[in-house]
């Protein structure tokens, strides 16, 4: 299960705005990449395609906007799955969202 100093980073992550900051997003999948748990190794790898594109250049201001709709609020909702203890299943079903509709918008983006 995704532990408190996880969900602690996430939350610094998220005030901090680092989603459009290469170097914090690439530095915070390195750190999920790292973690034993299948949920942080499922959240790095979700996140993984949105570093490459913004690595690719600027990202248009819809799809930012876009992608922070769901990105903000889907972390939210699985770091409050850990504060409450829910189970990892739970978890992991909360990452699944996450995944799937972040999956959509950066694929969707045309260079």
């Amino acid at each position: 299960m995704v532990g408190p100093d996880v969900v602690d980073e996430l939350e610094r992550f998220i005030a901090a705005e680092g989603l459009w900051r290469p170097d914090d997003l690439g530095a915070l999948v390195a750190r999920l990449a790292g973690e034993p748990d299948e949920v942080c190794r499922g959240l790095a790898a979700d996140l993984s395609p949105l570093l490459a594109r913004t690595l690719r250049g600027p990202v248009p201001v819809r799809l930012a906007a876009d992608i922070e709709a769901v990105v903000y609020p889907r972390l939210w909702k699985l770091m409050e799955a850990v504060g409450d203890g829910l189970p990892e299943a739970e978890q992991r079903t909360r990452l699944a969202v996450l995944g799937g509709r972040l999956a959509l918008l950066v694929s969707d983006d045309r260079p």
